[in-house]
């Protein structure tokens, strides 16, 4: 099945995702069957420009900071003179996550990229179809893989996809508030992940909750150096100088949101429905666990919306499609684009608080952003 949205996406040239800061280095590594084609056919004009990380990883080598393949048109010189069965993996599929699972191929998108994000605010609601993608390019290696020849793991995957199109049809019930379909999502992730304790609403836990996400935000944001591109570091600075800030508190958050955000909050809340429903179909949630993915993905909504507020308030204007846009690629440059600084800092800063499930510290946020 393959959302409407990953159908719908189509690369303007920007040159964004050729630039190279530290989120993007995973992007620029040459696959092994790649790299083989290339030097199997002795390409001299591509091996000379592929380079070998500290850690050892093939890679395309950088002029200044951007891929040195990338002319002044911001298109790619491998691809306009080779043809795209030359591109490594991270090219070809970017910013698609593609695996396969026993369903088939499993698609969905990262929103570091801009027209990726405008695709889930040209899409009122994300609909799912079997239809062949005509015009999709196959990496040599998928992302993931969701099959196994254990038949306790076919029956913990089977499980999985019973319990997917179920979440995602929650989250998609327009007949409830979202929050109220979050909250439903959060118990339903917990009772997959076999947590017996309930979610605690008291204004304490909201409360702390906000903290720590604070605390996480800082600290991630607080890492930002010179290896990242100028506009990230510059709107990153925007929000500290928001956030990072002894007087905000939940009633300041709330000042800033009625003021800015509320009046158009409506309008643009079924963007914020589509991200979620996109987060679901990365499959964090199998590979993760339910509990954690639903961490991660009401962590990733209320960074947004914080974001959302920061902007708009640094600005002075009310919420719009370049606010929205610009903290969805924030939040997701910051965190998703950083998995494995994601799942043991927040988890170790989330223990250091004292509270033992972080996912009903996240669904306690929820019903506050």
């Amino acid at each position: 099945m393959i959302g409407s949205h990953v159908r719908a996406f189509r690369c303007r040239a920007c040159g964004y995702c050729c630039y190279r800061n530290k989120v993007w280095d995973s992007y620029l590594a040459v696959d092994e069957g790649t790299l083989a084609k290339i030097t199997g056919e002795g390409i001299e004009d591509i091996t000379k420009n592929i380079c070998t990380t500290q850690n050892q990883v093939k890679q395309l080598k950088c002029s200044g900071n951007q891929c040195s393949f990338l002319n002044k048109n911001n298109l790619c010189h491998i691809n306009l003179q080779y043809g795209y069965e030359y591109l490594p993996d991270a090219c070809k599929s970017y910013p698609r996550i593609i695996g396969v699972s026993t369903r088939g191929l499993e698609i969905s998108l990262v929103f570091l990229c801009r027209e990726a994000i405008k695709t889930i605010i040209s899409q009122n609601k994300i609909t799912f179809s079997d239809e062949k993608l005509t015009d999709l390019i196959l990496p040599n290696n998928y992302h993931y893989e969701l099959s196994s020849d254990d038949e306790y793991d076919l029956q913990l995957i089977k499980k999985y996809f019973e319990f997917l199109p179920k979440a995602i049809e929650g989250l998609q019930n327009r007949c409830l508030p979202l929050k109220q379909r979050l909250l439903i999502l959060g118990e339903e992730s917990l009772r997959l992940s076999e947590c017996t304790e309930t979610i605690n609403f008291s204004a304490t836990s909201i409360r702390d909750s906000l903290g720590i996400l604070k605390e996480i935000i800082i600290s991630r944001i607080g890492e930002a150096d010179t290896d990242y591109t100028e506009p990230y570091i510059d709107n990153l600075k925007k929000i500290r100088g928001i956030i990072d800030d002894n007087t905000l508190s939940l009633a300041e958050y709330l000042r800033i949101k009625e003021t800015f955000i509320d009046r158009e909050y409506d309008k643009y809340e079924y963007v914020l429905e589509n991200y979620l429903v996109n987060f679901m179909t990365t499959n964090i949630y199998f590979f993760n666990g339910a509990a954690f993915g639903y961490t991660m993905m009401m962590l990733l909504l209320a960074s947004i919306q914080l974001f959302m507020a920061g902007y708009a308030a640094f600005y002075r204007r009310s919420l719009d499609e370049e606010i929205i846009i610009l903290a969805i690629q924030n939040v997701d440059t910051a965190f998703f684009g950083h998995m494995n600084w994601f799942s043991p800092k927040i988890t170790a800063i989330i223990k250091k608080h004292g509270i033992c499930h972080s996912a009903k510290m996240a669904a306690a946020l929820g019903q506050v952003l």
